[in-house]
């Protein structure tokens, strides 16, 4: 609890100006492997290669260790597709015995009901299935594998079955683009008639300018942000109790797509409570990853989070001079702070609370 409540003064303290964390972030995504076996069109990461200079096992475990040590609450495991690295599920359980609260992202496309048990008995407290689509022609289309919808729709049913009073939480993850936008209230649907507990929403994301991009039939575009905050606001409306993020976030995509500039008048806590790990232990404040912060393989994650090329980095976000993200976990979190005050500090109480699992 000590730490819970140090990292909403850190907050509060961030809110009125200050821009040095007194502890480390209260999120931490560390992407354990670089490749991936969907070949998804918002997504570059299935076109690497297998890399045996990522972080090994031991070295995993020595991150782990410094960053329960630091004061973070949650541990995000992604990629790549983690559920590649034949030791995932013990890094997720030496997680768990550093008091961490875990999530991890799969594609699910390898969670057979064995690799579903694994990750339930090593304490998971969230699971994030990929899905872009209701149907197995829109979601299989838009994530390159025939028979994706058909092996997720499967892996959810073995996890549901397996799980034990709704351990861990699943939730749907799905990558908006021109191409789903138009079935999103047919995923809410499925999200609720599968007493699934949550759905994250995150746009594509188009920044050619920082060498990210998707396809022009996939991208929105200047113009097309009214069409795409109506149709997030119906299932904002329509799946409320599904969606964990505030509000303040959902209502935001329209300007993402329309005037980007505009979300550098909120405040940015990247880099102050969020920290990302590439593959290969460089540390980095959100997952544009254009920043880096330094590597875990040459300082502890602690040297790292209080040194002179963080204290830089976060000098530059404060200047505006990081590009602009809409990333679920940063941008709902930014709002959070933006607003805290005494009459309403619980916005940001209340997720540090569940473990910092979702904003």
């Amino acid at each position: 609890m000590l730490k819970k409540v140090k990292h909403l003064r850190n907050l509060l303290r961030f809110a009125k100006g200050k821009q040095e964390p007194i502890i480390g972030p209260v999120k931490a995504i560390w992407e354990v492997i670089n490749t991936c076996n969907a070949r998804c069109r918002t997504c570059d990461r299935w076109q690497e290669k297998n890399d045996p200079n990522i972080l090994s096992t031991a070295e995993g475990q020595t991150l782990i260790k410094q960053l329960a040590d630091i004061g973070v609450l949650n541990l995000t495991f992604t990629g790549g597709e983690p559920l590649l690295r034949k030791d995932i599920c013990d890094l997720v359980a030496f997680a768990k015995k550093q008091n961490l609260s875990t999530s991890l992202y799969t594609n699910s496309l390898l969670l057979n009901v064995r690799r579903a048990k694994e990750l339930i008995d090593s304490g998971l407290d969230l699971i994030y299935l990929s899905v872009d689509g209701s149907t197995a022609a829109l979601n299989d289309g838009l994530r390159g594998i025939a028979g994706y919808f058909d092996l997720a729709m499967k892996a959810l049913e073995s996890l549901k079955s397996l799980r034990s009073n709704g351990h861990p939480k699943i939730f749907l993850a799905v990558t908006i683009t021109k191409k789903n936008l138009d079935d999103l209230e047919n995923l809410a649907r499925l999200v609720k008639m599968n007493g699934l507990d949550g759905l994250s929403l995150q746009l594509a994301l188009h920044a050619p300018q920082i060498r990210y991009g998707v396809a022009n039939d996939l991208a929105f575009k200047p113009g097309d942000g009214a069409a795409l905050q109506a149709v997030v606001d119906r299932v904002l409306e329509q799946y409320n109790h599904y969606l964990p993020m505030n509000r303040e976030y959902y209502r935001h995509f329209a300007d993402y797509i329309e005037q980007p500039q505009a979300l550098y008048t909120h405040l940015n806590t990247v880099g102050f409570a969020t920290a990302v790990i590439n593959s290969w232990g460089d540390v980095y404040p959100d997952l544009l990853k254009t920043d880096c912060m330094g590597n875990i393989r040459r300082q502890t994650f602690k040297e790292i989070w209080f040194g002179e090329q963080a204290c830089t980095v976060r000098r530059r976000v404060a200047r505006h001079e990081h590009p602009v993200s809409l990333f679920d976990s940063f941008v709902s979190l930014n709002f959070a702070v933006e607003h805290a005050s005494a009459l309403n500090f619980h916005r940001i109480l209340k997720p540090i609370l569940n473990g910092a699992q979702h904003f």
